[in-house]
């Protein structure tokens, strides 16, 4: 019998993303193997359709933001398909734009 192991993920938010939410960390449970974008999609639950619609396109992460694990860009260390572990801090960040 495989023992399923929860672990621990913080997940931090800014800007209209930490409006809706009401909160800029969150702390959630989830089992051992879960992805960078599973968590995301776990949080856009707590936070209803608007939180939703801000953050998934299709399913998927909209491009305008940026996803950060433990400080880094996932863009850069293998994407949201990563499998994040205990104590692991997610990050979604806006684009800033300027001109």
């Amino acid at each position: 019998m495989k023992i399923l192991r929860i672990m621990l993920v913080r997940f931090k938010s800014f800007g209209p993303i930490r409006r809706l939410l009401d909160k800029q960390l969150i702390e959630v449970e989830v089992p051992e193997g879960t992805t960078v974008l599973e968590v995301v999609q776990k949080i856009t639950d707590l936070g209803g359709s608007a939180l939703k619609d801000l953050i998934l396109k299709n399913g998927k992460i909209d491009g305008n933001l940026i996803v950060m694990l433990n400080k880094k860009d996932v863009s850069t260390i293998g994407g949201v398909d990563l499998t994040v572990s205990n104590g692991d801090e997610i990050a979604l960040l806006p684009h800033v734009q300027g001109g």
